[in-house]
């Protein structure tokens, strides 16, 4: 059979003749499958273009002997790796492409000393027993972190496929081994090292390190946070103190030839029972890794923080942070999900509270007060015979607000989805507690709190309003043409705000650290007010002015503001989004003469920079105050970027607000003026004396 037409060369062999022998018992229409693969997965692959099925050729592999000796050098440098897999694995890669691409960790469970052939060689650079009793301890070390994050992500928290890969591809992360076991494992291996003298001083340190950070980090993923805080708190430490040891020690790099490196297989996908296809990720530098686990590690250490706070003004406030600053960047799926599970159980808040204490920490936060006070005064001075629903507002609101502090914790894009649907709780919970107070008598002075009651829902409705408008800046959701509404928008959700914080402020007691934050609260957003009314005006141009396509555009970005549950209500929705008045308020601004852009940001900025020198930044900061003011710092640095833009409205003519630019990296919510840009356009229209 002549094959030179063929890629490749000549050298194909004919063996039609072996399938048609091995298919010979078959009958017609007679399918043989191999395990974990179905008769759908084959005709879906036509479809869909199954990676499995045409992956491409790939070569040899020469043969692993997972017994082959190793030089401590090169065990160091395995376990290394096996920690930067692990993190990729935290990053949203599936264990089929990180971690399992160790072949170590397939076999781990196997490697016991007892099982160890007696034909090794005995090399004393190469000590046998660093395999079935060093790399082992560190493989099911790896294994068994891999296992309580599995658990924990299990959980529910954080969206499987989404935030993290659950699929095991039908491979044990030692599921039956408990941590004990794990742990008298590692320290077999560490008292080995130090006792028996077989490995040299530098290497024995170095592979101690490795096998002491392997240890503390699973004793601390082990380790309850409420039940053991002290302990918690040494645990983090430690783990600091063997990372920077194991930095000091960095393993070299094994030669292309190595042994070592024939234990990773990219491709080891192909033998597992997974449903991915295949790819084969780039595995980065191994200082990344020691990155991954600081911040691993500050994750933690805010949890131990939070654990300790019982004020939920502080733990909202410390998940906002966390996805208003862009350093520390967004925590990892893993620690998403346990500080949800921190805050709540299913059962108990922070482990000790009730329904009840969450119901006392909104109103006291809110106005001063706590839940029994505003009860009992409703009760005693209501006029009202209708029964009052407090019983319903206690439900709905365990509910609404433990789901919208875990909520925080969400991805950026889930966050504000569940904010959308949240907004329609909130205002269900406003409209009940106007119904409370409705019967209280008509001549309560403004100044008592009680009067105020209703406020509490508003407050917090009207923040997440505001946050669910500017999110879409950072998640870069809004066309050209959507910019200069969302801005009016937001714009006309701080006033609304700012009128009920004045309403507010007049009746909550002015030492109380409630009273602190309104006031913080209303320094912020006169500030924030002061920046997106500007950018408003300033943005008009990036409108087309089809005025039947903007509003269909307009139902579809806002639709959440019409959505269901809205109609069950008769009391009007503060704050909500009109398309009319926005096309009144852009006439209207085009004719303002007064109105000075530039001088708007000063007055920002003037009032940022206030709050940052003086350090009042509200009464619930707490023990995340100087993150608070680096937001602010944030906010202030874009006025300062934004103050070049036009001093009067007779210069919006001349301003190119295509220099605007938009990028979440440098400010999640506002642009930034591009100054090259700027100075060419500046070059165009200045012109010296005589040029022409």
């Amino acid at each position: 059979m002549d094959n030179s037409h063929l890629p490749g060369g000549s050298n194909f062999r004919d063996v039609t003749h072996i399938f048609t022998e091995a298919a010979a018992e078959m009958s017609p229409m007679d399918v043989i499958l191999r395990d974990g693969f179905t008769l759908q997965d084959a005709m879906s692959a036509f479809e869909i273009g199954e990676p499995r099925l045409d992956s491409g050729m790939v070569g040899e592999r020469p043969p692993f002997d997972f017994w082959a000796p190793l030089l401590p050098e090169e065990i160091c440098w395995i376990i290394d790796r096996s920690f930067t897999l692990e993190m990729l694995w935290h990053a949203g890669n599936t264990l089929a492409h990180t971690v399992f691409t160790c072949l170590y960790a397939l076999v781990a469970p196997d490697l016991h000393p007892d099982m160890m052939p007696c034909d090794i060689p005995n090399d004393p650079s190469r000590p046998a027993n660093l395999i079935p009793v060093v790399l082992r301890a560190s493989i099911c070390g790896m294994l068994k972190c891999c296992d309580l994050s599995w658990r924990e992500l299990s959980k529910g928290h954080v969206h499987d496929t989404e935030d993290w890969q659950s699929d095991k591809g039908d491979t044990s992360l030692l599921e039956g081994m408990s941590v004990q076991n794990v742990i008298a494992m590692i320290d077999a291996a560490t008292t080995w090292l130090v006792r028996s003298g077989k490995v040299s001083a530098p290497w024995t340190a170095a592979l101690l390190a490795r096998l002491n950070l392997r240890k503390t980090l699973l004793q601390l993923m082990d380790t309850n946070i409420f039940k053991a805080p002290s302990e918690f708190l040494d645990l983090i430490n430690i783990v600091r103190s063997h990372l920077k040891i194991v930095r000091t020690s960095p393993s070299p790099e094994p030669g292309s030839d190595a042994t070592a490196r024939l234990a990773f297989d990219p491709y080891i996908a192909r033998k597992l029972n997974s449903s991915v296809p295949i790819r084969v990720i780039e595995v980065p530098p191994v200082s990344e890794a020691w990155q991954s686990i600081d911040a691993l590690l500050d994750g933690w250490e805010e949890q131990r923080l939070l654990s300790l706070t019982a004020n939920v003004s502080t733990w909202e406030l410390a998940g906002n942070l966390r996805t208003w600053l862009t350093s520390p960047p967004l925590r990892t799926p893993y620690v998403r999900s346990s500080a949800q599970s921190v805050f709540y159980d299913g059962l108990l808040v922070l482990n000790k509270f009730n329904l009840t204490w969450l119901m006392d920490r909104f109103f006291f936060e809110t106005l001063g007060v706590s839940y029994q006070s505003a009860f009992h005064f409703v009760e005693r001075n209501s006029r009202s015979q209708r029964p009052r629903p407090w019983a319903d507002i206690q439900r709905g609101h365990f509910k609404l607000m433990t789901e919208y502090i875990r909520a925080l914790w969400y991805n950026p894009c889930r966050r504000r989805r569940f904010f959308m649907k949240a907004l329609v709780d909130f205002h269900v919970y406003h409209t009940r507690l106007k119904d409370i107070t409705s019967g209280l008598p008509e001549d309560l002075p403004s100044d008592n709190v009680m009067r105020h009651l209703p406020s509490c829902a508003l407050l917090w409705r009207l923040s997440v309003t505001r946050e669910v408008v500017l999110s879409g800046f950072q998640l870069e959701l809004y066309t050209s043409e959507e910019k200069p509404f969302a801005y009016w928008y937001a714009s006309q959700v701080m006033d609304a705000h700012l009128t009920c914080l004045d309403n507010v402020l007049l009746a909550v007691e002015p030492d109380c650290l409630a009273a602190r934050e309104l006031r913080f609260q209303h320094n912020l957003l006169t500030a924030l007010q002061a920046m997106t009314i500007p950018l408003f005006i300033l943005s008009i141009p990036l409108m087309s002015f089809a005025w039947r396509q903007m509003h269909a555009n307009f139902l579809r970005r806002y639709k959440w503001a019409f959505g269901g549950g809205y109609e069950l209500t008769s009391e009007p929705v503060i704050a909500a989004p009109n398309f009319d008045t926005f096309t009144e308020a852009c006439g209207q601004m085009l004719e303002e003469k007064t109105f000075s852009p530039s001088e708007s940001f000063n007055f920002a900025h003037s009032i940022l920079t206030g709050l940052i020198e003086s350090r009042v930044v509200g009464g619930y900061a707490g023990l995340w105050t100087n993150e608070r003011i680096q937001f602010l710092q944030n906010i202030a640095d874009a006025c300062e970027r934004l103050k070049p833009v036009p001093s009067s409205m007779s210069e919006l003519t001349l301003f190119d607000v295509g220099l605007f630019k938009w990028d979440p990296q440098i400010d999640p919510w506002f642009p930034v003026l591009d100054a090259e840009g700027a100075e060419r356009r500046r070059s165009k229209i200045v012109r010296r004396p005589g040029e022409p």
